[in-house]
């Protein structure tokens, strides 16, 4: 029987090392908060457009996060240094140090890196210029009616500042079907597209303050955290200690060299198990609340500029005097503050330190993902005695249903919700 038992642990042991291998698993973990690529969570548009009897869209209005991007300077510098720790990694498994599965070791062994991610630093990645194609692309079939050769004075192309937004801009316009279609320069004082960056207010209180980010910095010291580290430590052998810098430049690795596009995941994940991705997620997750969101009032004041504009917009429209499509470039950082200025995905409890709620509605995966998008579409409602009017939304292409009945607005509801925001200044700053 003691043979048996002693037979019953090895195997089960072999088992679950052979299970935890990343290579064979079937299933990876792809929420990676702010750089998590758009394919991994977006819905298409031309399927999840809602459809009213009796209804016709007559304008679309559209707040846009730019593509997937290089990383800047810093942190492309800290994933550079880090490159070589897969040399570090080959030897220890070589010396039957760490825990990772011989075919992740070959992986990353095998893997190299591409030299425009740390040279262009800031810069569109091929494939955020694809996600913005793809985008263009499926907003026009999905309102073809509606947006079939549009003439310049029916639409509206945006961008916040940045080569690597305006670059972006450019695959979404060739996505879309006409290259020739005009694109409004960034404006210096950043206007609807990015309000924020023009208040030393919040430049310096909120963006530039190191208290803005105490919980992240909390979080990474408690015991959840540490238990993250001494697994990557023990996985990948590496007899030195690393610092919370070592585990972002690893984490930037993984998320930045996986590709949603095409359904590619980067060897460097394989240094992560789920939990481990799931507590470096949480951080991310931590400085968009405190920077961009529910954190600081201040931040939603600037998420009710665009929203202001989209109820203008949509009141054009109704008058026959507006847009048929109006498109706005911006920051993964608008698009946080837009969600809070609606007050959506607002956890009972707000997001802290001391504990990781797996349920929390806050995640900036989803919010703040590559390409993220807010859709509103105007739709005219008619029969023989009257003709009304709704407003469906739409996050990252699938219905928002959080906002108002499957995602779709009265006329009276939107009104409610947006004209608050009509008179907002930013003279506090």
């Amino acid at each position: 029987m003691q043979i048996i038992a002693i037979l019953f642990i090895v195997l089960t042991v072999i088992k679950l090392s052979i299970s935890n291998c990343y290579w064979s698993e079937n299933c990876h973990y792809k929420f990676f908060s702010s750089k998590t690529p758009y394919q991994f969570v977006r819905g298409d548009i031309r399927d999840s457009i809602v459809k009213i009897k009796g209804c016709d869209v007559i304008s679309v209005w559209s707040l846009v996060r730019h593509g997937k991007r290089n990383p800047g300077i810093d942190f492309a510098q800290n994933m550079l240094d880090a490159t070589t720790m897969k040399y570090a990694v080959k030897l220890n498994h070589e010396n039957g140090k760490g825990s990772m599965c011989a075919q992740d070791v070959e992986n990353l062994n095998n893997w190299e890196a591409d030299p425009n991610m740390f040279k262009n630093v800031h810069h569109i990645a091929a494939e955020g210029y694809q996600e913005m194609f793809g985008i263009g692309y499926r907003i026009r079939k999905a309102f073809k009616g509606l947006l079939t050769s549009l003439d310049d004075r029916y639409y509206k192309l945006r961008s916040a500042y940045g080569a690597w937004i305006e670059n972006g801009v450019k695959g979404f316009v060739e996505g879309f079907g006409n290259t020739s279609m005009i694109i409004e320069k960034s404006n210096p004082i950043y206007d609807i597209t990015a309000p924020y960056e023009a208040c030393s207010i919040y430049v310096k209180k909120v963006k530039n303050n190191e208290e803005t980010y105490a919980e992240a910095n909390k979080y990474q010291n408690t015991s959840e955290y540490l238990a993250v580290k001494n697994r990557i430590q023990q996985r990948t052998g590496i007899n030195y200690t690393l610092t919370n810098e070592n585990i972002t430049a690893l984490y930037d690795l993984c998320r930045y060299t996986s590709s949603g596009i095409n359904n590619v995941f980067s060897p460097w994940c394989a240094i992560f198990n789920k939990e481990d991705l799931q507590a470096v997620e949480y951080v991310g997750d931590l400085r968009h609340f405190y920077r961009n969101s529910y954190g600081n009032p201040i931040n939603k004041m600037f998420g009710r500029i665009p929203l202001a504009d989209l109820l203008e917009s949509f009141n054009m429209a109704k008058n026959g005097k507006g847009k048929k499509l109006t498109v706005y470039f911006s920051h993964a950082t608008m698009m946080d503050m837009v969600y809070s200025a609606l007050g959506l995905f607002n956890d009972d409890i707000p997001l802290r330190s001391d504990f990781r709620n797996p349920e929390r509605k806050w995640r900036s995966s989803k919010t703040a993902c590559f390409a993220a998008n807010l859709i509103a579409t105007l739709n005219r409602c008619s029969n023989e005695e009257s003709t009304d009017y709704n407003v469906a939304f739409y996050m990252n292409e699938e219905p928002l249903i959080s906002i108002c009945n499957e995602g779709v607005c009265s006329w009276k509801e939107f009104e409610i919700k947006l004209k608050p925001f009509i008179n907002t200044t930013m003279d506090f700053c």
